[in-house]
């Protein structure tokens, strides 16, 4: 049950991530809060009724940002006929392996596409909020962690199973986590609170270097050239 718990609650934080990539890169916009609200509770109803059938809990489908991304096509008909062709698919075996006639090299370039938008489009939510320290440290150790967990599975060996299975199942799980941590522990600061501390910081140096002088003493940083030449 607490894994079901997780992975929904993985679920519904991997939903916000591609609404909010779907609105930058579809129509280059922020996330209306309605839209928010709309997608999560319609994925919310969609994995309850799973669990009637006994099924696992749904998921939105990352690889459509990459889509939409490319070809800004975001009207509703397009994606209810693309439904109902993976119904067709499911319910129909013929036209399911017709699906399967499509050359691979086709597929390869297709998927390599989508993956790069998609790509493309995370990076253009990072940098579309400041670059500050802390959310460059968020960013930097949920994504170190996460891929670097799922290339070295060995470095959690000793933990116990359930969190391995937690943890170690899928690198979105993890990089969730630490960022949604690290967002509550960090400090709010952005990058005119950090230019600030590096003004008062160069104030107070350049008080100490000229105080020094007044009593005949070499400044701060000829005192650390000497240090590091010795």
């Amino acid at each position: 049950i607490i894994a079901l718990v997780v992975i929904c609650v993985i679920n519904s934080v991997q939903t916000i991530g591609d609404l909010s990539a779907t609105t930058v890169g579809g129509m280059n916009r922020e996330l209306k809060t309605k839209e928010l609200t709309g997608g999560l509770l319609g994925n919310g109803l969609t994995t309850a009724l799973s669990a009637f059938f006994g099924a696992l809990p749904t998921s939105t489908f990352s690889q459509n940002v990459g889509i939409v991304a490319m070809t800004k096509v975001i009207s509703r008909f397009v994606l209810a006929l693309a439904g109902g062709f993976v119904l067709l698919a499911g319910l129909s075996p013929k036209f399911g392996a017709l699906m399967t006639t499509i050359p691979y090299p086709v597929l390869g370039g297709a998927t390599i596409t989508v993956f790069g938008m998609i790509t493309m489009t995370g990076i253009k939510l990072i940098i579309k909020d400041e670059l500050s320290a802390r959310n460059m440290t968020i960013v930097g150790l949920a994504l170190a962690l996460s891929l670097g967990i799922a290339e070295v599975p060995a470095a959690i060996e000793q933990f116990p199973g359930w969190l391995q299975s937690v943890i170690g199942g899928t690198p979105i799980v993890l990089a969730a986590l630490t960022a949604f941590v690290l967002n509550l522990v960090l400090p709010q600061v952005t990058l005119d609170d950090e230019a600030n501390e590096r003004e008062a910081l160069a104030r107070s140096e350049a008080k100490a270097d000229s105080a020094a002088q007044e009593k005949g003493e070499k400044p701060r940083v000829e005192r650390m050239q000497l240090s590091g030449s010795r």
